[in-house]
């Protein structure tokens, strides 16, 4: 293929790129500063889709943990990353957003090692969903985490079991006493 139609091929790709809107993840840079200040969450969530916006709330919760915060201080940074984050998807798609969201924490252990952590998240959702939304968030997180740890049907193998213990059977002339 000639050169020049190899660049304008890849020119028309990146203005229709543009022009239907491609999500552009954020760079750490950017998510470093939506964890200092929430707000900024919302335009690092320009054209992108529910599943990658609870990525990127994740990611942005994960800098939140790491700034090393006071647990009221991080719990209310959280909820206004939550009330941020919720604000950018039309109110009927917020439980689909609370869905995708307990997925992708689930599945980051930074995000879920602090039962804290989680809890401030599910505060959230609650103090903006209500308790239909906090649910649905609890619900996917759960089933998430179980499929994470290789619970049946979740597609890990799980270790076989070790055998029970021996039980001591009378041998033919024995008595039990």
């Amino acid at each position: 293929m000639n050169p020049k139609i190899q660049w304008v091929a890849v020119l028309a790709l990146l203005a229709a790129m543009n022009a239907f809107g491609i999500f552009t993840p954020p760079s750490q840079d950017q998510l470093e500063a939506a964890a200092k200040d929430p707000p900024k969450v919302i335009d690092l969530l320009t054209d992108a889709n529910i599943d990658q916006a609870a990525v990127v709330g994740k990611d942005v919760i994960i800098e939140i943990v790491n700034l090393d915060l006071k647990p009221k201080i991080r719990d209310a940074r959280i909820g206004s990353l939550i009330r941020h984050l919720f604000s950018t998807v039309p109110p009927d798609q917020q439980r689909a957003m609370a869905i995708a969201l307990g997925k992708v924490v689930a599945a980051s252990p930074a995000a879920s090692m602090s039962p804290d952590t989680v809890s401030a998240i599910q505060q959230g959702i609650i103090a903006l969903g209500g308790e239909g939304d906090g649910n649905a968030f609890g619900n996917a997180y759960t089933l998430a985490m179980q499929t994470i740890a290789g619970a049946p049907g979740g597609g890990k193998t799980v270790p076989p079991q070790p055998p029970p213990p021996p039980v001591a059977l009378p041998y033919e002339g024995q008595r039990l006493q």
